[in-house]
């Protein structure tokens, strides 16, 4: 995509995803953004709950509706595929606590799908229950898949990602039984929190100077339907780093969709200087560049010192995992 349309087309997506099109939009820039941050079918259905879908030119339109009704049909078989795994687990004795895009997907009404795009359904379970949990979905067919984290089938449309359960809710999961099957849902605390280590700390977003405008969007939606206490959140970081990254994330849930965040937010000159460096470089990827390779550095080094000698494979292999992560292609602006 052109420099010049960067800053415009990611305003226009932002302005589609808050229900209103921009006037004047370089609507071909603004697909290309939407595709490549899996934004397409949120940015229809925003338009269309709020009444603005109309005033789409005709061809933006039904490319979108397009990109829409086939991510609806794909939702819907990974919610039969995740309903037919929690059956087999429940039988099992197993209630699995759903993660990410399982919790949506899950929680919609029969024959309805969330708009969101999900690449994967991702499950946890107890680690005294994860040997009987493979055996459970091996009997189903499913089978891991080298190379990747996750088990597949021929006829699934996603893979399913099984892990062990690990200490990281902000609160303890809610129960939730739904059609006789049972399963833990992370509270909005907890999935809000989930969102913001993975891509601040484990994909180092907030070193990298990027920002995950899907998980945004997600941790917007979040705080307009549930009761997201974010000074709770920042009272749980560990340290200062941690509480800067989070502010820094509240920041631009702020910026690009206007959500309430605690005033305090903005106080430290380091978390004004980070949002502002991850605004800068997402509207201005080029001029933007030193500053993310510097990040890049930074994010990459720290990696390697902390698990050198410790990662599978010896550091060697580590660096190596660290420098593909750098280059390929990426859905975060």
């Amino acid at each position: 995509m052109p420099v010049r349309h960067r800053g415009n087309a990611l305003e226009a997506l932002i302005a589609g995803l808050r229900g209103s099109p921009a006037d004047g939009a370089d609507w071909h820039a603004v697909i290309a953004l939407a595709n490549r941050t899996l934004l397409t079918p949120d940015l229809f259905s925003s338009l269309a709950r709020a009444g603005q879908i109309h005033r789409l030119p005709q061809d933006v339109y039904e490319y979108l509706r397009f990109v829409h009704d086939c991510n609806r049909e794909r939702n819907l078989r990974l919610r039969a595929q995740l309903l037919e795994a929690v059956a087999a687990l429940n039988g099992r004795g197993i209630v699995p606590l759903l993660l990410k895009g399982a919790v949506p997907l899950f929680l919609a009404p029969a024959g309805r799908a969330p708009s969101r795009m999900t690449s994967d359904l991702d499950l946890a379970v107890e680690p005294a229950e994860e040997a009987a949990a493979q055996i459970c979905l091996e009997e189903l067919g499913y089978a891991e898949v080298a190379g990747e984290r996750g088990m597949a089938r021929e006829q699934d449309a996603g893979m399913l990602e099984l892990r062990a359960r690990r200490a990281i809710d902000f609160e303890p999961p809610m129960f939730v039984q739904h059609d006789d099957l049972r399963v833990n849902i992370p509270t909005a605390q907890s999935r809000a929190l989930h969102w913001i280590v993975h891509d601040l700390f484990k994909e180092g977003d907030y070193w990298r100077g990027r920002i995950d405008l899907r998980h945004l969007h997600d941790l917007a939606q979040l705080a307009e339907t549930e009761n997201v206490d974010w000074s709770a959140l920042q009272a749980s970081m560990s340290d200062r780093s941690a509480r800067n990254a989070l502010d820094a994330q509240l920041l631009a849930l702020h910026h690009f969709f206007g959500t309430r965040i605690p005033a305090r937010c903005a106080r430290r000159p380091i978390v004004r200087f980070q949002h502002w460096r991850r605004v800068f470089t997402a509207t201005h990827p080029i001029i933007g560049a030193p500053l993310r390779l510097a990040g890049n550095l930074i994010w990459g080094t720290r990696r390697f010192l902390s698990a050198r000698g410790s990662a599978r494979g010896g550091s060697s292999d580590f660096a190596r995992r660290i420098a593909r992560t750098l280059l390929l292609p990426s859905a975060k602006i």
